[in-house]
């Protein structure tokens, strides 16, 4: 651990911001191929596939609050949590390897069975490196600013690796090897395996842990059972509910979007070939669109940074139910364009505000648990992926669907449209309305910084009324 205060500087941001390569990557590669993957190349039916990720979230509901509890625990020469990235390195490259290769046993509960280990496999070695990963901002540093800019250069490296997980894995499928898709998906394996592993040695060499002070350590000196059990008062602080259910409605529109956007392009558009184009479009614009969002976000706040783009992808997925398979490519990958615009803060701004989250229930608790949070908010994340994508798959064997058919039934492909286009529209705005209800801002996180180092110290720290009306809404406590 550090003992004095280090400066952060470009070579700290790109190390913090290389291990995001794997998060922002790994999970868009997965929601946008592996059920049409499994369906389509494996021959899995969709209900088993849709099992697969469905039956595998239940380790996580259990692994990934405990990661957090373990991880707050760890004591090492290396830190708490960056010990983790070092002890991964080769089990992130074997476990998503291992989710593309194409093994078609005697029947299909076998199949299943292995296709749910290795997923099972994969979810836990996520688990292990990313929940660390994810806490790691509130220890490198206290300061607002270089919060907001670790965050930053999390988020560039995040799309940027989901610009590359977007295009290149269809590219190759789609085009490179075309005619034998399980050659292509091994090749998305090993290449994008070695991606995700052998940036951690950077992440470990190029970061660190401060201690920073806090009022109790009172969770840490009790047992590890009974901190599990705890984790349910994360949900008595007002900040962290809005900021978690932005969370789980912003990204289930997400990964609607993933999973159907290739059924979208291929049978209702007809255009299978566009569809990495269509996905490189979105991935484009919502990269360069971050630095305009994130400027939005230092003014006004975050929640509102969200809450702009939700509106813009609530009204880009209405004006896609106005194509037709004779629409134009270029409005085609314009529409997309903009959907990627709107996506950029909803993908975002969640993960930028786990650090005030930490600092929230800190106040609210008075228990330091960055580990926690990230670990809560990793396992939602997973959660919501998996029961999206299993829902997702009862939707295409409910619309009559038929994995791996040249054509689909005129049912189907309107079933396809329509899962497209309004599946989002309500998670998208819920989402919304609690953005625009989150109360943290740049000013009232002053205020909470200023009260919570007082609380730290021991001491109260003077609030006027309208001060403590402001933490009142932060913390949902008088």
């Amino acid at each position: 651990m550090a003992e004095q205060k280090k400066r952060l500087g470009i070579g700290s941001l790109v190390s913090y911001g290389m291990g995001d390569i794997y998060g922002g990557g790994s999970f868009l590669i997965i929601s946008t191929l592996f059920i049409y993957f499994l369906t389509d190349v494996v021959g899995l039916s969709p209900l088993l596939a849709g099992l697969v990720v469905l039956v595998g979230k239940a380790w996580d509901a259990i692994s990934d609050p405990l990661m957090g509890l373990i991880s707050d625990r760890t004591k090492s020469r290396f830190g708490r949590r960056r010990v983790y990235f070092l002890v991964s390195i080769i089990p992130v490259f074997l476990s998503f390897w291992m989710l593309w290769l194409t093994l078609r046993f005697e029947n299909q509960l076998a199949t299943f069975f292995y296709y749910l280990f290795s997923y099972v496999l994969f979810c836990t070695v996520y688990t292990i490196v990313m929940v660390p990963y994810s806490s790691l901002p509130t220890e490198m540093s206290g300061d607002y600013r270089e919060r907001a800019r670790l965050s930053g250069a999390r988020m560039l490296f995040s799309q940027l690796s989901a610009l590359i997980a977007g295009t290149i894995p269809g590219f190759l499928v789609k085009n490179v090897y075309r005619e034998n898709p399980s050659q292509g998906f091994f090749m998305v394996g090993l290449i994008f395996g070695l991606l995700y592993a052998l940036p951690w040695i950077i992440v470990f060499m190029g970061t660190w842990e401060e201690d920073i002070p806090t009022a109790q350590t009172t969770q840490h000196n009790a047992g590890l059972i009974q901190s599990f059990k705890d984790l349910g008062s994360l949900l008595s602080c007002r900040s962290f509910r809005l900021h978690i259910g932005m969370y789980l409605l912003g990204y289930t529109a997400l990964d609607i979007l993933s999973a159907s956007f290739v059924y979208f392009v291929t049978y209702y558009i007809g255009r299978g070939n566009i569809y990495t184009l269509c996905l490189g479009s979105m991935l484009i614009f919502q990269l360069l669109s971050l630095p305009l969002h994130i400027t939005i976000a230092n003014r006004i706040g975050k929640g509102r940074s969200y809450a702009i783009g939700a509106g813009i992808v609530f009204l880009v997925a209405i004006f896609f139910i106005t194509l037709t398979p004779a629409s134009p490519t270029i409005l085609i990958l314009a529409s997309s364009a903009l959907l990627g615009l709107g996506l950029s803060p909803v993908v975002a701004m969640p993960w930028a505000m786990l650090p005030e989250s930490s600092d929230a229930d800190e106040l609210t608790n008075h228990i330091e648990r960055a580990g926690s949070v990230a670990g809560v908010f990793t396992l939602c994340r997973k959660l919501v992926q998996a029961l999206t994508l299993y829902f997702f798959g009862l939707l295409l064997q409910a619309i009559g669907y038929t994995a791996g058919a040249a054509q689909q039934s005129a049912a189907a492909i309107q079933g396809i449209r329509y899962i497209f286009v309004f599946g989002p529209l309500v998670f998208i705005g819920i989402g919304t309305l609690l953005a625009i209800l989150y109360p943290i801002t740049p000013k009232t996180f002053a205020l909470m910084r200023k009260t919570l180092e007082a609380s730290r110290a021991g001491q109260a720290f003077p609030c006027t009324e309208l001060e403590e009306e402001s933490l009142k809404k932060i913390t949902g406590k008088k």
